[in-house]
């Protein structure tokens, strides 16, 4: 008894040469509380936002409208995770890119420029090689580290072989988002020893939990794989006639007037493949955002193909238009 005394006695010292105590964390309600205040202008953001930008492909041009809106309303971002897509405009937008920047590139890309970065390959474990991509982004970021950015930022990859999921917080920028982005099947993965690395969003399309490990207070989750609206209604089973079905073969042909390159031999073997790895991932997505939590969900059905790079305005606007009504029910 006398040593807790003892010890009591030393602790109200301490307390008082040090000065008070070290408050408490907030809660989530408190944050909330400011997150709201901060919107409605009313007071400074005193706390950090963490930003989980998810796998998506094309899609993923939304997250691009998603950063417009955040800044508009007056959200600062303090840190990010991204799998996929998600790593490739986070990382940009880490490194310093503006939001004007990341959009004239994307928006001023057409499908010339697309094919000079195909690099196809014998497939063996892909059939683009992904070198042409990686030295494209590395440019575009400015061969930044990571630990060199302006906010703390870490992207997603699995090891294919184990199912281990990997954080990249550290190294060259465009290594780490083209190991984040390497699709299975599409691009050769990439590899450390043993491991084989593929794509983030395998197992963690949105990765909520790693911006939560970063330390962020409010965590924002961009979900760019959101099943729309009727699928979520119409329930899961359809029925068919099996005395109906016929076998299916290659249909491609010469782009008509007025049709997009990318739509004249749907679904060819590299965009089967594709969509198979994006429909999984939507999947996990779905279940993912509901167990993690995250304090704001901005859930964004863009309508366009995981394929369809050169449609970017309309998940650009998409993203905007989506987060935008999600934070004025935060307000």
């Amino acid at each position: 008894m006398k040593n807790l005394y003892t010890w009591f006695l030393l602790s109200v010292v301490g307390c008082s040469i040090m000065g008070q105590p070290t408050p408490a964390p907030l809660d989530s309600n408190t944050i909330s509380e400011k997150f709201s205040l901060v919107l409605q202008g009313k007071v400074e953001q005193d706390f950090t936002v963490g930003l989980a930008l998810g796998a998506g492909a094309a899609k993923g041009f939304a997250h691009i409208g998603v950063l417009d809106a955040l800044e508009k309303a007056g959200i600062r971002v303090d840190m990010i995770a991204g799998s996929s897509m998600g790593a490739i405009v986070g990382g940009g937008y880490a490194a310093g890119m503006s939001v004007a920047d990341l959009s004239d590139i994307v928006l001023n890309t057409d499908w010339l420029d697309v094919l000079q970065l195909i690099d196809p390959v014998f497939p063996t474990r892909g059939f683009l090689d992904g070198q042409k991509i990686q030295d494209y982004l590395d440019e575009l970021y400015g061969s930044r580290n990571i630990e060199d950015l302006s906010m703390p930022f870490a992207a997603t990859t699995v090891d294919i072989m184990q199912g281990d999921l990997y954080i990249l917080n550290e190294g060259n920028l465009a290594k780490a988002a083209r190991a984040s982005s390497s699709i299975p099947i599409i691009f050769n993965p990439q590899s450390n020893d043993e491991r084989v690395l593929v794509d983030g969003g395998m197992i963690d399309p949105v990765p909520i939990d790693v911006v939560r490990s970063m330390g962020a207070d409010y965590i924002i989750a961009v979900n760019v794989l959101a099943l729309s609206e009727d699928k979520e209604l119409n329930g899961s089973f359809r029925y068919l006639d099996a005395d109906k079905l016929k076998n299916s073969r290659s249909t491609w042909h010469f782009p008509r007037a007025h049709e997009a390159w990318y739509t004249a031999g749907k679904p060819n073997l590299a965009e089967i493949a594709h969509e198979t790895v994006i429909l999984s991932m939507a999947l996990i997505a779905a279940n993912q955002v509901k167990l993690a939590e995250p304090d704001m969900l901005v859930n964004i059905s863009t309508g366009l193909s995981a394929w369809n790079f050169l449609e970017a305005e309309i998940a650009i606007n998409k993203g905007f238009e989506v987060t935008n009504k999600v934070l004025s029910e935060k307000k």
